[in-house]
């Protein structure tokens, strides 16, 4: 990232920051009022992590907003429930660095408040020191992301030698940043919603148009988008993980970014598999062997820790993010005739957590155009 872009995002950073830009939970986000609002019905189409964020800032903005979450897979059924909740940009395609950098910066902030709030328990949400290691020399300059971050600094080699006992790593990261565990997150997000008025309905929808009694809909059905959208492409990610007993373990390691140790509240996620277009949800005993032995030789004390559950989950790979409003023409035979806007806001890969909060702002403000709030 050049320097006009990491001052961008530290500008962003400081207008996110409590004192500018309050995302408390204890004082409401400013609310917008408009006539309109109460006849209005808005579909979010998804209820992972970007999806429930997006209905959640949607009420926050417009109370009296009719929102409804509609989707077929809610809580443990989702992708986001098994997530290791790290924020960190993962498994994106590339490209779209000003976009995730402010997205992230936002979603980050977010965090950091709720942390501050009698809220953060219930939500998942824990501060952590963090390692990132790699077996090869990093780039001099810094990632983007390294300025949303707290106290981000490069290793040197004596902490170098102290984190990796294989004595493997020769460069690496350290710094501070926020976990949010989705399991958790999601379920405080749905009380959030219903508190404010929202609804939820488990059904399938097999066509956007299925949806036209809505005055718009946001299309957050991650992997699943190809069903609805003509011509779209996505693909799978694979991601196995293994979550395990060790409450001595409260700071995050990574090394060559697919070997990973996370701390979430009361469990440990051990991982992982990076693997594109593999669509294989059953946990493979060579692998969970490899993710294992990767992560002793980091902490050979995990050896003592009892495995509580092992997870497979598929993230939603594609080209680039897409967050855009399209006005969809309605066949003769919808409920109602003329267009539907539906927003997009799909294909986070592996960033959901990171991501959300920042996505789902710029989702509404594309419902609020759309429907001239």
């Amino acid at each position: 990232m050049d320097q006009s872009t990491r001052r961008r995002v530290r500008h962003l950073t400081e207008l996110l920051s409590p004192a500018s830009h309050p995302l408390g939970f204890d004082e409401p986000v400013r609310a917008v009022k408009c006539s309109s609002r109460r006849s209005s019905r808005v579909c979010v189409l998804g209820a992972g992590v970007v999806g429930l964020t997006t209905a959640l800032r949607l009420l926050e903005r417009f109370p009296g907003l009719n929102v409804v979450v509609v989707a077929d897979k809610y809580g443990t059924e989702t992708l986001s429930d098994g997530a290791g909740g790290l924020w960190m940009p993962f498994a994106l395609s590339g490209g779209q660095v000003d976009l995730v950098a402010k997205w992230g910066a936002a979603t980050f902030q977010h965090y950091m408040d709720l942390y501050r709030t009698k809220h953060a328990a219930d939500a998942g949400v824990m501060l952590t020191g963090g390692y990132d290691l790699s077996s090869v020399p990093l780039p001099e300059e810094k990632p983007f992301w390294a300025d949303i971050l707290l106290a981000f600094r490069r290793l040197e080699s004596s902490e170098l030698a102290a984190f990796d006992p294989s004595g493997t790593s020769v460069d690496g990261y350290g710094f501070t940043t926020i976990v949010t565990e989705g399991r958790l997150y999601l379920v405080w997000l749905m009380k959030q919603i219903e508190q404010l008025g929202g609804r939820h309905e488990r059904r399938h929808v097999s066509s956007l148009d299925e949806l036209a009694d809505y005055d718009a809909v946001v299309n957050c059905t991650g992997l699943m988008a190809p069903k609805l959208v003509d011509g779209e492409e996505m693909y799978p990610i694979r991601g196995h993980v293994i979550r395990v007993r060790a409450p001595w373990v409260r700071q995050y390691t990574n090394k060559d970014k697919d070997i990973y140790i996370i701390p979430n509240t009361d469990t440990v996620v051990l991982g992982g598999t990076i693997q594109k277009g593999d669509w294989d949800t059953v946990p493979r005993p060579e692998e969970r062997a490899r993710i294992l032995e990767r992560c002793y030789s980091i902490l050979p004390s995990l050896r003592r820790a009892p495995i509580v559950r092992e997870w497979v989950g598929l993230r939603p790979g594609r080209a680039a993010i897409r967050l855009e409003l399209e006005r969809r023409a309605l066949p003769a035979t919808a409920a109602r005739r003329g267009t539907l806007p539906v927003v997009h806001n799909y294909g986070h890969g592996g960033s959901g957590l990171t991501l959300a909060w920042g996505c789902a702002a710029d989702a509404m403000q594309l419902v609020q155009a759309a429907l001239q709030l």
